[in-house]
């Protein structure tokens, strides 16, 4: 039997009760293809596996699926809002190449490459806020050092939004419930922000604010984003609540006076985690972790935290639950293995766990947004490239 959706491996565990042990249960299926290549173990586990694993307290792995891979290096999963969708990038540094894939469906067996122009260089992705199935890239012309935004709208044929040349980066659209789209994305330090609907332009792009990186709240009142310090040293940062309807800011602590990067909304948006680390080269990486309030601390999440150099990833990983933040520590590395790490918001209690170490400087960490069982996305190398794999877990 062949089985394309992955997700239904998260929906058996989120939903499975103890039963007495058995090898198969009525009507179950005992040769199940997902039509990927499993890394550990060989076979889909049986109900009665699951059952069994969801009931050990300890978190551990039950199923590691590698669920692409080719002679190309891959980097940045990243999950849309509803978990069904996942999209990444395909990049030779060296070659200066990059390409963006998706799956529009986690049933499908390849993914689907975003554009057929061979020599455009496609990067920065990101799923638009209230439309699960659209989403903005970035895109680079041969021969130009500009960039140009191009946008999907809900599966239709991404088309180019940016109308002059200039250095466009960072695109971030919401769509509003009465159908209007906004875009903010960055232009040369500024944020700007233009709004459309299906008859055209509605507000032009117009300056709304210093900063970079813009990630809307659902409600699309305010901005999570990082902003450069005014008159400070280059390259430091302040990560800032950024309120459009008065024009206000919120800057949250960072705990050093150094960078910042990628900052991402807990589920329930009462948080902000980001990247920070002291000015200076060789040092390392952190995750921090501020309530979105005013006069709220923050604490500071692990150590020497594996952060992508080559491009901003989406921010540190949520728990659909908003509890802990997960990631990948060069403090728990056994050689070029390196086990996940979950990071407690509340009282910066770390938990590590192993899965098949036959995958090794794994990267870029994304868990699914929607479904109530770990279902991971990451890179890591099994053998020269880096594929893209997922990792189940028996529950958070």
């Amino acid at each position: 039997m062949r089985v394309g959706a992955l997700v239904l491996i998260a929906v058996w565990l989120a939903q499975l009760a103890p039963a007495p042990a058995a090898e198969l249960l009525s009507g179950e299926f005992g040769d199940v293809d997902l039509g990927r290549q499993l890394i550990e173990p060989a076979k889909l586990p049986t109900v009665q596996e699951l059952r069994a694993a969801v009931k050990d307290p300890k978190i551990q792995p039950v199923l590691m699926i590698k669920l692409f891979g080719n002679d190309k290096n891959h980097h940045l999963p990243i999950w849309a809002g509803d978990g069904q969708r996942l999209a990444f990038q395909r990049s030779e540094i060296d070659a200066k190449s990059s390409k963006l894939l998706w799956y529009p469906s986690l049933a499908d067996k390849e993914p689907t490459p975003l554009s057929d122009e061979a020599e455009a260089y496609d990067y920065m992705f990101r799923w638009a806020a209230n439309s699960p199935s659209s989403f903005a890239f970035v895109r680079i012309r041969p021969g130009s050092t500009n960039t140009q935004i191009y946008f999907c709208a809900e599966g239709g044929k991404p088309q180019r939004k940016t109308a002059s040349d200039a250095r466009y980066e960072y695109p971030a659209p919401y769509r509003r419930t009465d159908g209007i789209w906004r875009m903010t994305y960055q232009q040369d330090g500024r944020l700007m922000q233009e709004s459309w609907n299906e008859e055209g332009p509605i507000d032009r792009p117009l300056t709304i604010v210093q900063g970079t990186t813009p990630r809307w709240s659902r409600d699309g009142g305010k901005l999570l984003i990082a902003r450069q310090r005014p008159g400070r040293r280059a390259g430091a940062f302040d990560i800032v609540v950024w309120t459009l309807k008065n024009d206000s800011e919120l800057m949250l602590p960072s705990d050093v006076e150094g960078v910042v990067r990628s900052p991402s909304w807990s589920p329930d948006e009462r948080i902000a985690a980001f990247y920070v680390r002291e000015l200076g080269e060789g040092k390392p990486w952190r995750i921090r972790v501020c309530p979105a309030g005013r006069d709220a601390g923050g604490r500071t999440l692990g150590g020497n935290v594996v952060v992508n150099l080559n491009f901003d990833s989406e921010g540190p990983a949520w728990e659909p639950s908003g509890r802990r933040v997960w990631f990948f520590s060069e403090e728990h590395r056994k050689q070029a293995y390196y086990p996940l790490v979950a990071g407690d918001v509340q009282n910066g209690a770390l938990t590590v766990i192993d899965y098949p170490n036959r995958c090794t400087t794994p990267n870029d960490l994304a868990i699914n947004p929607a479904t109530a069982a770990p279902e991971i996305a990451f890179v890591a190398h099994d053998g020269l490239p880096q594929d893209l794999f997922i990792l189940f877990l028996n529950h958070y």
